[in-house]
């Protein structure tokens, strides 16, 4: 007896899941503000250099004689319609006045028009750029019960995010960050797990997506927020305050029976199992609550088992390629929303909402279209709109720039799509007896793309000029649409019994020749799960 079985008695989608699932999906809205709050709080103001000698200079004007005193000391660059970020006059010792020789600025002044102030303004004095490694927390949630991952997760990314609200330096405020998103990938993936456990084979798409939407709330919430509080202290928080509100789900949440059936830990998961009967209205039989004869996955074999054959190995590789891509340019896009042009505010709410777009339409054709064309066609959406921003930000004029921003929002479409599909067809191209540790090892494989995406979403921090701008697309987009076409050398999972074994992935997918097998599309049989699956059995060389 597999713990489907179980799951499948106990009924898909029952109200102790429904409960179980909310509380484990209100935890990606504090998760998404401290991994996309970065676009406010590190976000860099028009800025000039400051005069030099003069305290209180201001980036608005103080009057004419403010106005003047500018023009002689720092450069106008008549190109960029603008005065320099980089360079000041030398004043003339003898003579009193400033002269044509230049010199590198060590301070600056910055528009308060938008933000009252950012780390940027307020504590570097230049622009720093800091990533925040996305770690995975496979192995959290190797040794810990989910709902202590759940505990600790929430009270280490509240106590480091609100901590960095007070700091005065830049080193302890990488830190902090640090250790915030460090925690929170903790919390994210744990609360993932444990809601999608309980959730029966036909439901967990739409749990899956619908987990995906809670994350855009909380980008939602997060624009909301931020709008109203322009100072990146109070903002910071603020956005650490519903973290704390989550450190009572210790009385609220119970461990995933699953993980403690994993453990042996059988009694423990009897209980729960009951619980959840009792709360479903289910009279199970004393075989399944019990769980008896249960049997667990994954003895003898390892995920780099995966690894030993030719046809395992690129088809993990196409799977890992996704995940950084996907990951790399979800991330990057979020985080480019600063660069483009337009109103700050406006461009990440409309982010959000192409991103929730996404999600609806993967509900809705996921199955109907298949994964693998699915994961293709919005890669290759993400990639050739970037790559289609090059004519209007090199050929077109300001009043075309919208256009740049409406393919950057294609862009966040596809790969927002691209990113819930790819989680979805990992689940059914690994076989069952490493299905987990294949999730654990390709969320690794997500982090280095997270971990790129900043880094390229500020090269317009380091360049100038209209490549400023397209760079950081140019280099998202040429990733999506290799990404996307290796997509194609994936067997379709749609409607298809999975493989239960490593011989079975290897088989799967085969088409009909020398060496094929015959795949239909089954219902799962609980007495073949973990075992050599017939289905995937080669047929005689005709």
């Amino acid at each position: 007896m597999k713990f489907d079985d179980v799951i499948h008695q106990l009924g898909d989608f029952g109200s102790y899941q429904k409960r179980m699932f909310l509380l484990t999906c209100l935890v990606s809205v504090p998760t998404a503000f401290h991994v996309l709050m970065s676009v406010f709080v590190l976000a860099v103001p028009d800025h000039r250099c400051a005069i030099p000698e003069l305290d209180n200079d201001t980036y608005a004007s103080q009057g004419p004689w403010h106005d003047d005193l500018i023009n002689q000391s720092i450069p106008w660059l008549s190109q960029k319609n603008m005065y320099s970020q980089c360079e000041v006059f030398v004043k003339d010792v003898t003579q009193r006045d400033w002269n044509n020789t230049t010199r590198k600025c060590d301070k600056w002044v910055y528009s308060k028009e938008i933000f009252t102030s950012t780390f940027v303004t307020e504590v570097c004095g230049i622009y720093l750029h800091s990533n925040y490694l996305l770690l995975n927390s496979r192995v959290w949630n190797y040794y810990f019960p989910f709902y202590i991952v759940i505990l600790l997760g929430t009270i280490g990314q509240f106590a480091s995010g609100l901590a960095v609200a007070f700091v005065h330096s830049y080193v302890p405020f990488v830190i902090l960050k640090f250790c915030a998103t460090f925690f929170g990938s903790g919390l994210y993936l744990a609360s993932y797990v444990i809601g999608m456990e309980l959730v029966g084979p036909r439901k967990r798409k739409y749990a899956g997506i619908i987990k995906e939407c809670f994350w855009v709330l909380g980008h939602f919430l997060l624009i909301a927020i931020a709008y109203g509080l322009r100072d990146w202290r109070h903002l910071q928080i603020v956005l650490s305050i519903p973290n704390f509100l989550i450190i009572s789900y210790f009385l609220l949440l119970n461990e995933s029976p699953r993980w403690l059936v994993s453990r042996n830990r059988l009694q423990e998961a009897s209980e729960i199992i009951k619980i959840a009967a009792k709360t479903n209205n289910v009279t199970m039989a004393d075989k399944m609550a019990n769980l008896k004869e249960i049997e667990l996955d994954g003895i003898g074999e390892k995920v780099w088992h995966m690894m030993t054959n030719h046809v395992l190995l690129i088809r993990c590789l196409v799977i890992f390629a996704n995940w950084i891509v996907a990951s790399m340019v979800y991330y990057g896009l979020s985080l480019n929303v600063g660069n483009l042009s337009g109103d700050l505010y406006l461009n990440f709410f409309l982010s959000g909402v192409v991103e929730l777009l996404s999600y609806f339409l993967c509900l809705i054709f996921l199955d109907k279209a298949g994964r693998k064309l699915l994961q293709c066609l919005f890669m290759l959406t993400a990639g050739a709109a970037c790559v289609c921003t090059l004519f209007p930000v090199l050929y077109g004029t300001k009043d075309l720039s919208w256009i740049t921003l409406v393919l950057s929002l294609v862009g966040k479409f596809g790969s927002s799509a691209a990113f819930a599909i790819i989680y979805i067809y990992t689940v059914e191209l690994f076989p069952t007896v490493m299905r987990n540790s294949g999730l654990g090892l390709c969320s690794v494989m997500a982090r280095v793309g997270g971990i790129l995406a900043p880094y390229i979403a500020d090269i317009g921090q380091v360049i100038s000029g209209d490549m400023a701008v397209v760079l950081p697309l140019l280099i998202f987009g040429g990733a999506c649409v290799f990404a996307g076409l290796l997509a194609l050398l994936l067997p379709e999972t749609a409607n298809k019994m999975l493989p239960d074994t490593v011989e079975d992935a290897k088989n799967f997918g085969r088409k009909n020749n020398k060496r094929s097998f015959n795949l239909q599309p089954l219902e799962p049989n609980s007495e073949k799960i973990g075992k050599l699956n017939p289905v995937f059995t080669m047929d005689s060389p005709i």
